[in-house]
């Protein structure tokens, strides 16, 4: 009897264990096959997407639209250009906006220059000598290193939620236990309920979500267009590369302006790491965008598209030599408004 009750047990976990493999297998697949929404301008039409392929064979798609001042966008760790799609065609009213999609493969000795310089490969042949870099999370640690190594480059530099190496010792036990509860049900869960749980992981602010007004946007782009596309071995072998390093060293070499720009409630990369940055920055603004966490420029694009705007025309009168207002956000701030 005693062995026949280990027997059935037995049997009873291999059969949940291979339902739960076929299940996952079943999202892998679904999530392979999603087709990220394209970036659209103002009438419905889709902005042209290339493909670009890097000295070492890697090839990425990228948008190079509008005419002007280059603004060039670098994404987070998820990598799709996609990210920005709330600001690409906006800013392409103005200024070229150019945004590939970060490599997903690495040769074995490739180090985190790798992706600056994948940065630099594509300016070479979009034939840009210098612009405005803005990079969000993951992208503004490439942006930061581009700035050191390449400051001739650069008008100026635009670091959104940024950060300057990997770490997790802030976030604390109970948010640890739950950022990989909410990327495992955000991609492998059926989409209703996935949307369900995002939205209170939304009200716990945990993860990439944030409860600020525009926290359906940010659930659909994780949904459609970030996380779930993207496989995690993916976003890891990004992110691998930053945690070699600490770029912390180097920003007081950065000469460039630079723009700060911080979602308050984000405790992935925490207020106290933005105002660092801003602090070993010979020349930095800061602004925040109040209530949003980590991926503010989707969440409430329009605060922060106006935001990077004025700092923009800021820069620009400041490129032809003629006085411009005072910045709106003091230099050393104390953290802005949650």
């Amino acid at each position: 009897m005693i062995g026949g009750r280990w027997a059935r047990r037995f049997a009873l976990g291999a059969l949940a264990g291979g339902a739960g493999a076929g299940w996952w297998w079943a999202m892998t697949r679904r999530n392979a096959a999603l087709v990220r929404p394209p970036v659209r301008d103002a009438t419905g039409e889709a902005l042209p997407v290339g493909l670009f392929e890097y000295s070492d064979g890697e090839t990425v798609e990228y948008i190079d639209a509008g005419s002007g001042a280059a603004l060039v966008w670098v994404p987070g760790a998820d990598g799709p250009k996609e990210t920005f799609r709330y600001q690409l065609a906006s800013f392409a009213n103005r200024y070229r906006v150019i945004c590939a999609d970060l490599r997903r493969e690495f040769a074995t000795d490739a180090g985190f220059d790798r992706l600056v310089d994948d940065v630099v490969e594509l300016l070479d042949a979009r034939g840009v000598r210098r612009c405005v870099l803005i990079g969000t999370s993951l992208g503004s640690a490439i942006s930061m290193r581009f700035a050191n190594r390449f400051p001739e480059r650069l008008r100026g530099v635009v670091l959104c939620n940024p950060l300057a190496r990997v770490s997790y010792e802030h976030v604390g036990l109970n948010r640890s236990a739950l950022v990989p509860l909410a990327m495992a049900t955000t991609r492998y869960l059926p989409t209703r309920l996935s949307r369900d749980l995002a939205r209170y992981w939304s009200r716990l602010g945990v993860w990439i979500f944030d409860d600020s007004p525009g926290r359906d946007a940010l659930i659909e782009y994780a949904l459609f267009t970030g996380p779930r596309t993207v496989p995690p071995s993916v976003s890891d072998r990004r992110v691998s590369r930053l945690r070699r390093i600490d770029l912390r060293s180097g920003l007081g070499d950065v000469t460039v302006p630079a723009l700060v720009v911080k979602g308050p409630r984000d405790v992935y990369c925490p207020v106290d790491w933005a105002l660092e940055i801003v602090e070993l920055l010979p020349d930095a603004e800061y602004v925040s965008i109040p209530r949003t966490g980590h991926c503010s420029h989707i969440s409430r694009p329009g605060a922060f598209n106006e935001s990077l705007e004025e700092w923009l025309r800021r820069l620009e009168a400041r490129d032809e030599g003629t006085p411009a207002p005072d910045p709106t956000n003091p230099r050393k701030p104390d953290g802005g408004d949650a």
